[in-house]
């Protein structure tokens, strides 16, 4: 699946994809009913789990099972970090990614304890999206070409994605996002302490003045403010979709893309969960305005996937305890 142009604009086609959307397998949800009722419904197994289990029935059309995960993390630069961090951005965002690459991560030990595959998603590392304090963040062009190579995520043949982020400045870039799509104040999204949390604020309230003429248009919120990791990831949830695949979200960044196919269909994002919310201030509100409620609260301070991983493996367990119940 790609997003090549075939109709007048790029956006076209992104635009007919989340107006095309297949749905969720009744029948397969009604299997997870059927187990719990006949073991003891009033014993709630499973307890809340139970409704995770239903979620994957439905997306799996069968008895729930995690077979092939990949843990696939997307990391690209902006240019509007550079208010934050000054000229360090592109060796930061290399160092993180090494780091990942190389295994010196969190999320890997727990990709390993899962056997799960695990690949990072660079869009462009060397080449920083443009600074949306002073122009869009990208062209429609680009935009939608880093969505079209975020869809290639579901080539990997998983039965289930957990969706994390490692992109430096894509934390401002979300809550410019977030502050574009619902409005409220540029505090409000991209609050916190210290003076990286009033340089963001700062950022944040100077985007959204200057491109407010563009913020009525979801896909022009994203290219306005997104850059290529966050537009990836819309492709990603999009092909995901459209194959039938579960995702598990992790962070704030990975969360603002979703949000952006949210606003555009609001079924979009029905194959998607929310694996835990983490101790950004604002991911929860985000959360709450796409009507999601994590799985955990851990108090996971980074979006690399690490609390989706751990999610993942509650997602599995489940479906094991099911397994057994189901025998009982």
């Amino acid at each position: 699946m790609t997003a090549e142009a075939t109709s007048g604009r790029p956006f076209d086609d992104i635009r007919a994809l989340t107006d095309s959307m297949p749905a969720a397998d009744e029948g397969a949800c009604d299997h997870v009913k059927h187990v719990i009722r006949d073991f003891g419904e009033y014993l709630s197994p499973l307890g809340r789990n139970t409704r995770y289990a239903k979620w994957l029935a439905g997306w799996q059309a069968k008895a729930p099972s995690i077979d092939r995960p990949l843990i696939a993390v997307f990391a690209g630069t902006h240019d509007v970090a550079k208010n934050v961090f000054g000229d360090e951005v592109i060796s930061k965002a290399q160092t993180r990614v090494k780091s990942m690459t190389e295994g010196a991560a969190g999320v890997r030990g727990v990709a390993v304890s899962l056997q799960a595959a695990f690949k990072v998603y660079e869009l462009g590392i060397e080449y920083p999206s443009a600074d949306f304090t002073v122009e869009p963040s990208l062209s429609e062009k680009d935009c939608a070409a880093a969505i079209a190579f975020g869809m290639e995520v579901v080539a990997e043949g998983a039965d289930i994605i957990a969706l994390g982020n490692a992109g430096f400045g894509s934390a401002t870039a979300a809550a410019a996002i977030a502050f574009g799509l619902y409005g409220g104040t540029a505090e409000y999204w991209a609050g916190g302490t210290g003076d990286a949390a009033s340089a963001r604020i700062k950022a944040v309230s100077a985007g959204a003045t200057l491109h407010k003429g563009l913020l009525s248009d979801p896909l022009e919120v994203l290219r306005c403010f997104g850059g290529r990791d966050i537009a990836g990831m819309v492709g990603a949830i999009l092909a995901a979709r459209h194959q039938a695949i579960p995702i598990i979200l992790d962070g704030y960044v990975v969360c603002a893309a979703a949000a952006v196919l949210h606003k555009l269909n609001p079924d979009s994002i029905s194959h998607c969960i929310a694996g835990h919310v983490t101790a950004e201030p604002a991911h929860r509100a985000l959360l709450d305005r796409m009507g999601l409620e994590p799985m955990h609260d851990m108090g996971i301070g980074i979006g690399d996937g690490t609390g989706a991983a751990f999610a993942l493996g509650t997602l599995r367990s489940t479906c094991q305890a099911l397994a057994t119940l189901k025998k009982a």
